[in-house]
């Protein structure tokens, strides 16, 4: 039968002996990848058509041990994004500094803080963002987040890693 019309595969791998079966498997994959793409970007975009439903939020973030210089570059009422996600943190709406904390342990496997002077600090980052708090955590941009997540933010010019380190919703906002 190698040949007749009734074969599907032809001798030299085409497909009705017109199209390569590797061809379909690309065009298949394409599509796969396409759909794929396309729920994601509806869903996100459906999360945002309901921003009249979302809430004002409240979120900390913390970091242990930041130098000064990315402490001086983040400003009240600069952006925040997550830096995976691109999800939006809101808006910047206090920062505050303390001494860094860095973790040391002794030959006994003691651990104490042991905290750096000068060019270093911890930092506590206040936003404000548009999201939900559900019993899992809170939604942001579409992507769910937790207390105690590590994360890398954008503040404004900076960006670094911490946790999150709280989330509360903001009444009447």
């Amino acid at each position: 039968m190698n040949g007749e019309r009734g074969d599907m595969i032809d001798k030299d791998g085409k497909l009705f002996g017109k199209v390569s079966v590797i061809d379909v498997l690309i065009v298949a994959l394409i599509l796969v990848a396409g759909i794929f793409i396309a729920t994601r970007y509806m869903s996100a975009s459906s999360a945002s058509q309901g921003a009249g439903s979302l809430d004002t939020l409240e979120i900390k973030f913390y970091a242990e041990e930041v130098n000064d210089f990315v402490v001086d570059a983040i400003k009240i009422g600069d952006a925040a994004k997550e830096m995976a996600q691109y999800a939006s943190f809101g808006t910047i709406t206090d920062v505050r500094t303390a001494p860094s904390i860095t973790w040391v342990s002794d030959l006994d496997g003691n651990l104490y803080a042991s905290p750096k002077e000068d060019k270093y600090f911890s930092v506590t980052v206040t936003m404000e963002a548009k999201g939900k708090i559900d019993a899992t955590g809170f939604t942001l941009d579409g992507t769910t987040y937790f207390v105690g997540k590590t994360v890398i933010l954008y503040l404004g010019k900076a960006g670094f890693q911490g946790r999150i380190a709280g989330v509360e919703k903001i009444d009447g906002r």
